[in-house]
């Protein structure tokens, strides 16, 4: 059955319920995590008396698998400017520290203008003319079943040099800065396409900035994903993924170091 990431990712009183289904390997999916922790800061910021503060960016370190069952998320404030606010969001799993990260909350600065994107998103068919794969166990880990995605290169095990491209989009729900971080973790990594046998990987730090008001995103369109190899050394790996409207609208930056596990 699927489940709402909205509630999946919820948690209340630093307790988060984590529910079984999400896994990506032994943890949960990396984007519901840091759809828990991006959530979690939010709700500390509303709390605050800032209700409404936009999301800005969000830096984590998986250090160990989020296991499904009672995880505890700490949120502390670091600073507060006058118009931004930094938080320092803990979530501790199966009796040890899993994750440490920041999510920062910045109000509008508007007048600022850098113009478009170099270079643009990449040229590829519309998404309504690019079959559905239907990705769920056994074949793929389970947390894809509660995502939408149309691939169009950068398919595992292959071997080739692709990059990774494809639509991606969850099934219903609307838009928030939380749904929009995790989607740009749905994907799987470069890594795995170069590769022609199967191996464990995991991200091990992950850094993504919002670049969009969310409500301007429409969630009944995907995103084009896409994603790219930057370096690779002694078992580490840096990837560079994005995520665009249809219309061509960099909507999501992200780094992610993945570990080549064995």
């Amino acid at each position: 059955m699927e489940v709402a990431l909205a509630q999946a990712a919820a948690s209340r009183d630093g307790v988060w319920s984590v529910p079984d289904g999400w896994q990506q390997g032994r943890g949960a999916w990396g984007g519901l995590v840091v759809a828990a922790l991006v959530r979690a800061a939010v709700t500390a910021e509303n709390s605050a008396g800032v209700a409404g503060r936009p999301v800005r960016s969000v830096s984590a370190e998986i250090v160990a698998p989020v296991v499904a069952g009672l995880a505890t998320i700490d949120v502390r404030e670091v600073r507060r400017g006058s118009s931004t606010a930094t938080w320092a969001v803990e979530v501790t799993s199966d009796g040890q520290l899993a994750v440490t990260a920041s999510v920062v909350l910045g109000d509008d600065r508007r007048g600022v203008s850098l113009g478009e994107p170099t270079p643009p998103a990449p040229p590829v068919p519309p998404w309504s003319e690019v079959a559905e794969v239907d990705l769920a166990p056994p074949l793929a880990p389970p947390f894809l079943q509660h995502l939408r995605m149309r691939p169009l290169r950068g398919f595992p095990y292959s071997g080739s040099t692709d990059d990774v491209v494809a639509w991606i989009s969850y099934p219903s729900g609307s838009f928030d800065a939380a749904a929009l971080l995790a989607l740009v973790d749905g994907p799987w990594p470069v890594a795995l396409v170069r590769t022609r046998e199967q191996r464990p990987m995991a991200t091990l730090s992950f850094l993504a900035t919002l670049l969009v008001d969310p409500s301007t995103v429409d969630p009944s369109e995907p995103l084009l994903f896409a994603s790219h190899l930057i370096g690779e050394h002694a078992g580490y790996a840096t990837e560079r993924r994005e995520l665009w409207t249809a219309d061509g609208r960099l909507v999501v930056e992200n780094l992610q170091l993945i570990t080549l596990i064995r």
